[in-house]
């Protein structure tokens, strides 16, 4: 397995060195980056600096981390329960908790609108999509290496990716562009997807697989008559699992007690399923009570919240266990993390309810169209003059590899919620700005 230690460097290093000792410098990497810092102002579901409760992208990173950790913990159990080949193939954890931490560091301000205007402006370039940008950062933008990004290990690289398949493999088609702050901007959703600008890094990850794995694993299929990717390798379906739960639950932690849901409503809409979980949880004491949850939930004292989603969570980590497709010759693509039927019911309801009583709201919306607005003034502003209004050092990136759209669309999607503001007033807003003030 020595092959999934290297690194795109290729320098060379001791074959002694344990692999759990490389991981940790990836982890160290991701850790100490400023792209990872600046998860702390980017927006997970509500306006950063709001509340101090509210979770940011990089609080949900770490709780994803975490989650991962306690997954891979059950997993090693099940295997050695079993005593089954899958063992050995089982990432250490600090490649798990570095994936986990890295898997947002693509996405940009203000949410999955901030994502779609800037697909809107790259869509005849290449596009743009939030788990792509994560890989171009973490294998060629990151601040480690000039040529190789965070120049991480071939392993945790492959974990990252969610949608081994390149954009221009999925040929989304798009409506004539309008003024962006007047369309619907569901209509400039990006595919799921690598961009076409790491395809050569791509290429290198999945350099050890067969060929015919890695032609299976590269497809596409058609889902509701678009084209998707079909396969994640097993870390990143640890990874994906683990996000999914601090998504579902944790959301829905900060919704009750900053008061946006009502706990009567949340224990009304989700009876079947609290009184699902509850059975499980309380079977272990020996006395069954389904309205376990429910009780906690609507008590309104914070450590009974609290010790309602513990529980949730820890009810829905040990649903997961280990897979097998028959699919693939390499176990790091054959096995998968899966969870069973009924708790990944539940979690997909908790999912629902979170998007349609919160997300989706107008509360919420307002402030992702605003972010909208903001970003396509910047971009429009940048884009019309480009030597005048770019930092130097973003100038400098501008190539015949890489297009003005594509250094633009890098230099915005790295800034906070907070930064993109600033930059908007500076530009925009009468009296804001000074020529003392750094740009970001």
């Amino acid at each position: 397995m020595d092959e999934w230690v290297t690194r795109q460097s290729d320098r060379k290093r001791n074959s002694e060195t344990r692999h759990e000792y490389l991981y940790r410098i990836d982890q160290s990497r991701v850790i100490n980056s400023v792209a990872f810092r600046r998860l702390q102002s980017k927006t997970q579901v509500h306006g950063v600096g709001e509340s101090d409760f509210f979770r940011t992208r990089l609080t949900h990173s770490m709780e994803v981390a975490q989650v991962g950790n306690s997954i891979t913990h059950r997993l090693n159990f099940i295997a050695e329960q079993r005593e089954c080949s899958s063992k050995k193939w089982i990432a250490p954890i600090p490649l798990i908790e570095t994936i986990c931490l890295a898997h947002d560091l693509g996405h940009p301000a203000f949410g999955h609108n901030g994502e779609r205007t800037l697909n809107y402006f790259l869509h005849k370039d290449g596009g743009f999509e939030g788990n792509g940008q994560t890989f171009r950062i973490l294998s060629k933008l990151g601040e480690y290496s000039s040529d190789f990004g965070y120049n991480l290990t071939r392993r945790t690289l492959l974990g990252i990716i969610k949608y081994p398949v390149l954009y221009s493999q999925l040929k989304r088609e798009y409506p004539n562009p309008e003024q962006i702050s007047t369309t619907d901007i569901g209509q400039w959703s990006p595919p799921k997807c690598i961009h076409d600008t790491e395809s050569d890094t791509l290429d290198w990850v999945l350099n050890p697989f067969s060929d015919r794995d890695k032609e299976l694993f590269t497809s596409v299929g058609e889902v509701k008559g678009k084209l998707k990717s079909q396969f994640k390798s097993f870390d990143t379906t640890i990874m994906e699992c683990a996000d999914d739960i601090a998504y579902g639950i944790h959301d829905l932690e900060d919704a009750l007690v900053m008061q946006l849901l009502h706990r009567d409503e949340v224990c009304e809409k989700l009876t079947h399923e609290l009184e699902e979980l509850s059975v499980i949880v309380t079977k272990r004491w020996g006395n069954t009570n389904k309205n376990y949850l429910s009780n906690k939930l609507a008590s309104g004292r914070l450590e009974d919240t609290k010790a309602a989603i513990s529980n949730i969570i820890n009810v829905l980590v040990n649903g997961t266990t280990i897979s097998k497709q028959d699919k693939f010759e390499s176990p790091l693509l054959d096995f998968q993390c899966t969870m069973d039927s009924e708790r990944h019911e539940i979690l997909g309801s908790f999912k629902d309810f979170v998007y349609e009583q919160v997300i989706s709201q107008p509360n919420v919306q307002t402030l992702e169209f605003k972010g909208q607005k903001i970003i396509t003034d910047i971009f429009s502003a940048l884009k019309s003059k480009p030597y005048a209004l770019l930092p130097i050092i973003v100038q400098e990136k501008i190539s015949e590899d890489t297009s003005l759209d594509r250094v633009i669309a890098d230099y915005i999607s790295s800034m906070t919620d907070t930064e993109a503001c600033k930059l908007y007033q500076r530009l925009f807003t009468p009296e804001q700005g000074s020529v003392f003030a750094p740009l970001v």
